[in-house]
């Protein structure tokens, strides 16, 4: 995973940890997507926590998507009651990003994540002018799709985009 690039610029981005549980000094998910970022030249301008709530999730992203080039989200997107990140991300999307969702759970089912799988939800899409990742809060699905979907093609998605 190497610096950006001479033809790319560095994107401005915000991040959310959607948990019940999470605190600024236990958040290893928040801090390593933040890892993730700047280590690829990226500016993190924002980032917050919040609990599974869909208000709260929704003020941070309406604050944002017209200020950043990229939010991320991990947590909130399991199957019990509480998750509700996707359910209230979702419906906001100018576009979406399909082939984001089925990525990640190939992925994640070739790295030995089995057919567990099958229950980790993600989405990606546009609102406003911001590319939107929403990642399970689960460490090794947060590494594979920053790693081997997000990051490599972030620039690409940002400039197709902006046409």
């Amino acid at each position: 995973m190497g610096k950006i690039t001479t033809e790319e610029q560095p994107l401005r981005a915000a991040i959310l940890t959607v948990s019940n549980s999470r605190t600024f000094s236990n958040d290893t998910n928040g801090l390593a997507i933040q890892s993730y970022l700047t280590n690829r030249g990226h500016q993190v301008v924002d980032y917050a926590i919040v609990k599974d709530d869909k208000d709260e999730i929704l003020r941070y992203v309406h604050e944002w998507v017209c200020s950043v080039d990229v939010i991320i989200i991990s947590g909130g997107t399991g199957l019990a009651k509480r998750d509700v990140t996707i359910e209230a991300i979702e419906p906001l999307y100018d576009k979406t990003i399909p082939g984001f969702d089925e990525m990640i759970r190939l992925l994640a089912y070739r790295e030995d994540c089995g057919v567990q799988s099958i229950a980790y939800r993600s989405s990606a899409g546009i609102i406003h002018q911001a590319l939107v990742f929403c990642l399970p809060g689960a460490t090794r699905i947060i590494k594979i799709g920053l790693e081997k979907i997000i990051l490599p093609a972030l620039f690409h998605l940002y400039m197709e985009m902006k046409k």
